[in-house]
């Protein structure tokens, strides 16, 4: 019989790669939404990070307006800057200590009023 028989097949390049591009496509995008949470996320931290030391350091920073100097406690911050800050504020605090030794109780109370309150109780 002598005949050579052929089988071909004609796919386009748009039928042959649909599923690689598709595929491709859905991995493009749960990457970048991964990474925007990755990023999301370590921005949260640093700012906690950032923020939890000063924040802290306020909260301290009312105690000693309040002349409430027993109250306050340092807990050093990671970064330089803030614990800087953080050191000359208790420095601050243990002078203030030492300081109030010295004062009679009378100028103690009139140091809790504040400026609104002294000008109300002239009046």
């Amino acid at each position: 019989y002598g005949l050579v028989w052929r089988v071909s097949v004609v796919i386009s390049l748009t039928q042959l790669f649909a599923d690689i591009n598709a595929a491709a496509s859905r991995m493009l995008i749960y990457t970048a939404a991964a990474i925007a949470v990755l990023a999301i996320t370590a921005g949260l931290l640093i700012s906690y990070l950032v923020t939890a030391p000063l924040i802290r350091l306020s909260h301290q920073m009312e105690e000693v307006a309040e002349m409430n100097l027993d109250v306050v406690n340092q807990k050093p911050s990671r970064f330089e800057e803030i614990a800087d800050i953080q050191a000359f504020f208790g420095t601050m605090v243990s002078k203030l200590t030492e300081f109030r030794a010295y004062l009679p109780e009378a100028v103690l109370g009139s140091a809790d009023t504040t400026p609104s309150e002294a000008g109300a109780d002239a009046e």
